[in-house]
C-alpha cells in the first residue's frame, strides 16, 4: 500500500514542497536477511523541494508601449520638449514594475529592490518610469535636447523591482508589433531649431521705394534626406510674434517657406512717415519651431532691423496759392485811410512725402513764410528785410512790428498719416499806399503775388514758389494830410503843372 503527504510553505517569494513516501523504496539499501517467513526489504524516507521563481511583469495586450503623443515625421518633438511613453502591465507576484526605454535591442539588467538598467549601462537609457503599481499605467518621459539626433530608435522593456529575484520580461516592444505603420512606434524624431545668424535690410529708403530684408537662415533637419525642413521669415512691427504670425502690432512682410535664407520686400507707401520704425525678425521651420533662441550666440531671432524712411523736403504747388481780401474774394480792397487794412489772406497747400503728420502724431510742417509783392517786383527782389517797400514789397522776414503776418495750419485739412497735404492760412495787413493794379491805375498791367515757402520738423524747406495767379489791388483814393491847405503855386491860363508834386 502507498500513501503521500504534501507540505507547502511560502517564504520570500519562493514556494517549498515536501513529499513523504511511506512503503516506497526511494533509496534502497540492499539489506536482505533470512527470516523465517521469507525475505524482508528495509527503506529510508527522503524529502524533495521545488523553488518557484519570481515571474516578470507581463505586457497588457491592450496597451503595449507607445509614444503619447506620437513623435513622427509630420509632428516631431521640438528640442527641449518631452517625449512620453505609456504602457500597462500586470505582475503575477503583484510586484511594482518599471517601464524602461533603451536605445538597444538587448536584454536589460534587473536590480533587486531597485530600478533596472539598460544593457550596456546608462548611456543606452532613454527614459524610465517611476515604480508603478501592477495593473496600472506606467509613464516614462525624456526631455529632448538640441544635441539629440534627429532620428532616435527605441526599445521598451518591463522589469519588476522584486527584493530578491527581480526579473525583466524578455519581450522587447518598439511599437511595431501591429505592423510598421503604427504611428506611435519607434523611432521618435527630434526637431531642431533653424539657425538664424544674419538679419539686414537696405534702409534708409524714400517713400515709394522698397525695403528688403535679407537673412542667413537654414535648417539642418532632413529626416534621412527625404523630407528636408524649410524655413520662413516674419518681420513684425512689434516684438510680439505668436509662433505662427505677428501679433497685434502688425506685420511688415513675411516670406514663403524656402530651403534657406528667406528674404522679404516691403514697398513703402507714399507718403511714409519719416524716421525709424521697429522691425523684428523671426525665423521658423515648417513645423513652427523658432530659430535660434533670443540672446543665443550669433542669434538674430527677435532682433530689430528697423524701417528707416528718409526725410523729404516739402513742396508747394503754385496753383494752390491764393491771395484774398478780408472778405475772402479774389480782389484786394483797401479800407483804412492813412493806415493798414487788416485781414488780407493767403491760402496755399503744402505737400510732403513724409505725410502731414509725424510718427509722434504732431504736424510734419512746422513753419511757413510768405512774401507779398507787386508782380513787377521779382520774388528775388522781395526776399529780405532790406527789400521792404510798403508800396510794392512786403518780405516775410520783416519783424511783426513792421508787418504783422500770422500763418497757421488748417486743423481739418490733414487727414492723417496717409495724407500728404495740409492747407496753410496766413493773414496780414496792407498799407493804404500800396500800388494799385486795376484798370486805370499806374500798374494796370500788373497784379499782386504771394510767394510761399514751408519747412518741416527735420529742417528741410521747400523752394520759394510764386502763386500762379495774381490778384488785383484796387485804387484807394485816400490821403493823409498834415494841413488843411495844399498850395500848388501860380499857374497862367493855358499852362499845366504836375499836381502830384504838391505838398501840404
Amino acid at each position: 500500500m502507498m500513501s503521500t503527504r504534501a507540505e507547502e510553505s511560502t517564504i520570500g517569494g519562493k514556494v517549498s514542497i515536501l513529499a513523504t513516501f511511506v512503503g516506497v523504496a526511494i533509496l534502497a539499501i540492499g539489506v536482505f536477511g533470512e527470516l523465517p517467513h521469507g525475505p524482508v526489504a528495509f527503506a529510508n524516507t527522503a524529502s524533495t523541494s521545488v523553488t518557484v521563481l519570481n515571474t516578470p511583469p507581463q505586457w497588457d495586450v491592450t496597451m503595449y508601449a507607445q509614444e503619447a503623443p506620437a513623435s513622427a515625421s509630420s509632428s516631431p518633438t521640438n528640442a527641449g520638449s518631452n517625449v512620453t511613453w505609456i504602457a500597462s502591465s500586470t505582475d503575477s507576484s503583484n510586484d511594482n514594475y518599471y517601464l524602461l526605454i533603451c536605445t538597444n535591442f538587448a536584454s536589460p539588467t534587473p536590480n533587486n529592490g531597485a530600478a533596472p538598467s539598460c544593457n550596456g549601462g546608462g548611456g543606452n537609457q532613454i527614459a524610465i518610469s517611476a515604480s508603478t503599481i501592477s495593473g496600472t499605467q506606467a509613464t516614462a518621459v525624456r526631455t529632448t535636447t538640441s544635441g539629440d539626433a534627429e532620428i532616435n530608435y527605441w526599445f521598451s522593456y518591463l522589469c519588476d523591482g522584486n527584493a530578491t529575484g527581480a526579473a525583466c520580461n524578455p519581450l522587447a516592444w518598439n511599437g511595431f508589433g501591429n505592423g510598421s505603420t503604427t504611428p506611435n512606434g519607434s523611432p521618435y524624431l527630434v526637431n531642431h531649431r533653424p539657425t538664424f545668424s544674419v538679419f539686414t535690410n537696405n534702409a534708409p529708403q524714400n517713400p515709394g521705394a522698397t525695403i528688403t530684408w535679407n537673412t542667413t537662415a537654414s535648417d539642418a533637419d532632413t529626416y534621412g534626406g527625404t523630407n528636408s525642413d524649410t524655413v520662413r521669415l516674419f518681420v513684425c512691427k512689434l516684438a510680439d510674434f505668436t509662433g505662427t504670425s505677428c501679433g497685434v502690432g502688425g506685420t511688415w512682410a513675411s516670406s514663403t517657406y524656402v530651403a534657406s535664407n528667406p528674404t522679404v520686400n516691403y514697398v513703402l507707401p507714399n507718403p511714409s512717415l519719416r524716421g525709424t520704425s521697429s522691425a523684428f525678425g523671426y525665423v521658423i521651420d515648417n513645423h513652427g519651431f523658432f530659430g535660434a533662441l533670443v540672446g543665443g550666440t550669433g542669434s538674430q531671432q527677435a532682433s530689430n532691423t528697423p524701417v528707416v524712411v528718409n526725410n523729404m523736403a516739402p513742396s508747394i504747388s503754385s496753383s494752390s496759392i491764393s491771395l484774398l481780401n478780408a472778405t475772402d474774394t479774389n480782389s484786394l480792397i483797401l479800407t483804412t485811410l492813412g493806415g493798414e487794412t487788416p485781414n488780407m489772406r493767403a491760402l496755399f497747400t503744402v505737400s510732403d512725402q513724409n505725410s502731414c503728420v509725424t510718427l509722434a502724431s504732431t504736424s510734419e510742417i512746422v513753419s511757413t513764410r510768405i512774401d507779398l509783392h507787386r508782380s513787377g517786383v521779382a520774388s528775388t527782389s522781395c526776399a529780405i528785410d532790406g527789400d521792404y517797400n510798403p508800396n510794392s514789397c512786403y518780405p516775410g522776414t520783416l519783424p511783426l512790428s513792421t508787418w504783422n503776418v500770422s500763418c497757421t495750419a488748417s486743423t481739418t485739412s490733414c487727414l492723417g498719416s496717409g495724407d500728404s497735404d495740409v492747407v496753410w492760412n496766413c493773414t496780414f495787413p496792407m498799407w493804404y499806399l500800396s500800388d494799385a493794379t486795376d484798370v486805370g491805375s499806374q500798374f494796370a498791367a500788373q497784379n499782386w503775388i504771394i510767394t510761399a515757402q514751408a519747412a518741416d520738423g527735420a529742417g528741410a524747406s521747400s523752394t520759394r514758389v510764386d502763386g500762379a495767379t495774381g490778384t488785383e489791388l484796387f485804387q484807394f483814393l485816400g490821403y493823409d494830410l498834415s494841413t488843411t491847405t495844399i498850395a500848388y503855386g501860380g499857374l497862367q491860363p493855358g499852362n499845366s503843372a504836375d499836381l502830384t508834386s504838391g505838398t501840404g
